[in-house]
């Protein structure tokens, strides 16, 4: 991965190049932001920068030893911290195949697909201590073949407290040439004293623009393109997913029109029926279905102003709005969007996701008739 891999970020690429140049590489880098626009991507580049024999022109050379090594993930003296299941394993070494296929695969970095990956299923992948505690070992050994030692830590904000602990006072008391670079979609979640310690740089989401590139680069037509660079909200993993076949959002679209089709007919047993298949999902899939719910909603009732150009929905998305637009008005909308994040909070904070979602529904059947 190479400084002209990145798309967009550019101040930021600036940034870091210059801190390689200077010689000025602080001990620990926050690199945060929305998931989807490609941290661990520049995370990789700058890393690669970092250890290059080579530099060309503001980037790595590619071809060195370095470089080759950052590319097949053997280089002895970069480091790969992330979350994972099964508190017991000693490290996360016995995930190495699995995380190396994972950031070559799916480069901007879908936890879902990690957690799928590692067979998480309803556990919630974490950093544990003793991965904490590996750092520690590791840490105070001079590097292998390099001047820096790095750890690339996925995600902190999944540490578990003890881990995070122990993190903060490797950060407090460094090892010369010790390099830490976090990669946080949820920067606020963590410890702010962790938080005052790095140099941080905010990452912004992706432009339109620069979504498309992406887009159309992998082969996709223009207009495919501009559609759904227009929804993606800056992020890459919602466009490669509506881009797929089977992606999340259609599965969400498909789920929300047969939805909202038994609530307005009032047919409460099939309505019972659809409420355990979403349950099912798991919660973190769940908040998402009613994340993506709320967008719906939003974007029927604006529907109804009869103004295309303010509207961002799928050509699929906005056939059945046509129909259902009507239905989403003043009289329910405030309510409506009132009971879809009462719902996702019940769901995020461990509620029985069958009961929310049953009550929810009815809520919603009783609404659509308003």
């Amino acid at each position: 991965m190479k400084f002209s891999d990145i798309t967009g970020h550019n101040n930021t690429i600036e940034s870091l190049r210059e801190l390689v140049d200077s010689d000025h590489i602080p001990h620990a880098i926050l690199l945060g932001g929305q998931e989807g626009i490609g941290k661990m991507r520049l995370a990789r580049a700058f890393t690669n920068y970092l250890y290059c024999m080579n530099r060309q022109n503001g980037d790595s050379c590619g071809k060195c030893p370095a470089c080759l090594q950052n590319e097949h993930h053997n280089n002895p003296d970069v480091h790969f911290i992330f979350p994972r299941t099964g508190a017991k394993q000693k490290s996360t070494d016995m995930f190495l195949p699995q995380w190396n296929e994972f950031i070559d695969k799916h480069s901007f970095m879908p936890k879902e697909e990690w957690a799928r990956a590692i067979d998480a299923g309803n556990t919630v992948p974490v950093i544990y201590r003793n991965d904490a505690n590996e750092i520690s070992r590791t840490a105070v050994l001079s590097s292998f073949a390099y001047r820096y030692k790095t750890y690339i830590i996925w995600m902190p904000e999944k540490m578990q407290p003890e881990c995070a602990n122990a993190l903060l006072k490797l950060l407090e008391e460094p090892y010369p040439d010790t390099l830490f670079i976090l990669v946080s979609n949820a920067p606020g979640q963590l410890l702010p004293t962790i938080f005052s310690r790095t140099q941080r740089f905010n990452m912004k989401p992706l432009t339109d623009d620069e979504v498309c590139k992406i887009l159309t680069s992998e082969g996709m037509a223009y207009p495919e393109a501009q559609e759904i660079a227009a929804l993606s909200e800056g992020n890459m993993i919602k466009a490669y997913d509506m881009a797929g076949e089977g992606g999340e959002m259609k599965e969400f679209s498909g789920y929300f029109i047969q939805m909202m089709r038994l609530c307005y007919a009032q047919n409460a047993a099939s309505i019972r029926m659809l409420s355990d298949v979403i349950a099912a999902f798991g919660r973190e899939k769940t908040a998402r279905y009613l994340a993506y719910c709320a967008r719906m909603t939003r974007e029927s009732f604006i529907n109804n102003l009869k103004v295309p150009q303010l509207n961002a929905m799928t050509r699929g998305e906005a056939d059945f709005s046509v129909k259902f637009s009507p239905f989403i008005n003043n009289r329910n909308v405030e309510r409506i969007m009132s009971e879809i994040q009462r719902a996702h909070d019940d769901v995020l904070r461990n509620g029985n996701g069958r009961l929310v979602m049953f009550d929810f529904m009815l809520k919603i059947m009783m609404l659509l008739r308003k």
